[in-house]
């Protein structure tokens, strides 16, 4: 949004806070800033290292009783006068900054896309590139519909070994775990891990035993003979079980997002020595109570630790129940990728497993890595910023600007 949908400000009587009164969506809205929120904010030279973007206001030189003297327009910002408390006469304060990152509209509820068959959107991997030239407007629209919906496909990706990193490091540098960078799920005699045998493999999310789990996963389909009977990959929305859950379940839901489960992993991998262990609850939610993580893997659970009898009892309630919800067929679905498709998920929203699969004559080969969540969300939001700026230069900023309002607020849920 720009300055143009501002209206008026008004400075209440306790001088505490200021109103802006703005145009939203056709309808005229009054937002509320703190305050210790506008000083803490102050976008000036005074306040912000220009070359890092870092704050240098020092706290102790803030008063708890801050006082606001006056506001008045300035150009496009708001210039703020502190009463003589204050160890700084003025803030500036972009109003697009303002409208951007009000607290008001960060509550908005925004929708959510849950997964159907029907909204699973394609990308060809060629439609990220004009001749040698990466296309960052091509790969904008993929990332931010993998950010909005949590899953998509990419097809025509050449079924060569390491072309996944060629695809994902367009993105940011692959997250290494313990099993590197890359790696294959494909037969193994001795396999480290189910994943890496024909067996079914129950609903999880990978490396969940970590602290901070990988946060996009993408699995590149190498090799699907037709002659392989079985191994399609299921998902489930876990956004979607978990608001259906609370809605079903309120106290088991409650639970689930108190009670900490124990994930571990122990065991050898190429010589080395793994222990790795994390408590953390199945569900995540933030501070209005919204689900923002599910953390589901069965067969990375340890025993749970620091929990009364009484909290032991409830939690294994929840957790039968919310398998069920986990294994209802209404909320799965299966797909069976074909050579040089990509499906790239959210880690922390989408519960994955596999069916079993015989390969009599032909062979099942993918390659897989991930990212951290981090580094995706910063090159969906660097390549927008890029983006609106070009669109600046055509004198089309509008759209860009709501766009990146939604963006910035979707993701300051995770």
């Amino acid at each position: 949004m720009n300055s143009n949908g501002l209206k008026s400000i008004c400075l209440n009587n306790k001088f505490d806070h200021l109103e802006l009164l703005v145009n939203l969506d056709e309808k005229q809205s009054v937002l509320k800033f703190e305050s210790h929120w506008l000083r803490f904010n102050c976008q000036s030279g005074k306040s912000r290292e220009p070359s890092t973007g870092e704050r240098t206001i020092v706290i102790n030189n803030v008063p708890t009783d801050l006082k606001i003297k006056s506001a008045m327009m300035e150009n496009d910002s708001i210039r703020i006068v502190w009463d003589e408390s204050s160890c700084q006469s003025d803030s500036l304060i972009p109003i697009e900054f303002l409208l951007n990152n009000s607290p008001s509209l960060s509550s908005i509820d925004f929708d959510k896309h849950y997964l159907t068959l029907d909204t699973i959107f394609f990308f060809d991997y060629n439609s990220f590139f004009t001749g040698d030239i990466r296309n960052e407007a091509g790969i904008f629209e993929w990332l931010k519909c993998l950010a909005e919906y949590g899953l998509c496909m990419v097809k025509n990706v050449p079924t060569k070994e390491n072309m996944l990193r060629n695809l994902v490091e367009m993105i940011a540098p692959l997250q290494r775990t313990i099993y590197g960078e890359m790696f294959d799920v494909r037969i193994d005699v001795n396999p480290l891990n189910l994943a890496f045998s024909a067996s079914p493999l129950e609903f999880h999310n990978d490396l969940i035993y970590y602290e901070s789990p990988p946060g996009i996963q993408f699995l590149h389909c190498l090799k699907f003979d037709e002659s392989v009977v079985g191994g399609e990959t299921l998902f489930v929305d876990g956004f979607q079980i978990a608001e259906k859950f609370r809605q079903e379940h309120p106290k088991l839901f409650d639970v689930l997002t108190r009670i900490p489960a124990s994930f571990q992993k122990t065991h050898d991998y190429m010589g080395r020595k793994i222990f790795i262990q994390h408590s953390k609850p199945h569900i995540v939610v933030n501070q209005r109570q919204k689900v923002i993580g599910v953390n589901w893997a069965p067969a990375n659970e340890g025993p749970l630790r620091n929990s009364t009898r009484d909290e032991i009892k409830a939690y294994y309630e929840a957790y039968l129940e919310f398998n069920k919800a986990v294994y209802d067929k209404s909320n799965i679905t299966a797909i069976r990728l074909n050579p040089g498709e990509v499906v790239c998920f959210n880690n922390r929203r989408f519960i994955h497993s596999r069916n079993g699969f015989k390969q009599p004559k032909g062979s099942r080969h993918f390659q897989g890595c991930y990212l951290t969540m981090e580094e995706f969300k910063s090159e969906v939001l660097a390549l927008e910023y890029k983006l609106k700026n070009q669109k600046k230069d055509d004198g089309i900023d509008q759209a860009f600007d709501i766009c990146r309002l939604k963006l910035w607020n979707f993701f300051s849920n995770y």
